[in-house]
């Protein structure tokens, strides 16, 4: 987990997952939570966003995908290859895009 504060520029959290291109619910419970606490934005929403831009990266040729809330951004790259691996960014909506 990296958290990026530059109040000139952008403040994010990305969190990774090494291990698949498949992380465990756990890990997207704790980068939603991660996710609010820079963001603001409801733990719940940010989760099922989390989710659905893991998919969509997946599914993605540039494995690469992005999730627009009102209030956070979250983007994610995905992949299985090599091992597999996954990561996702949260910001403030208008911050990171």
């Amino acid at each position: 987990m990296v958290l990026i504060c530059d109040p000139k520029f952008v403040t994010y959290i990305s969190l990774n997952w090494d291990a698949s291109g498949f992380p465990s619910n756990d890990w997207f419970a704790l980068a939603a939570t991660a996710g609010n606490a820079v963001t603001g934005a409801d733990r719940t929403k940010l989760e099922a966003a989390a989710h659905r831009c893991h998919r969509a990266a997946l599914k993605d040729r540039s494995e690469l995908a992005s999730i627009y809330l009102d209030d956070a951004t979250i983007e994610c790259q995905a992949f299985t290859r090599d091992g597999g691996g996954v990561t996702v960014d949260f910001a403030k909506r208008g911050q990171k895009n």
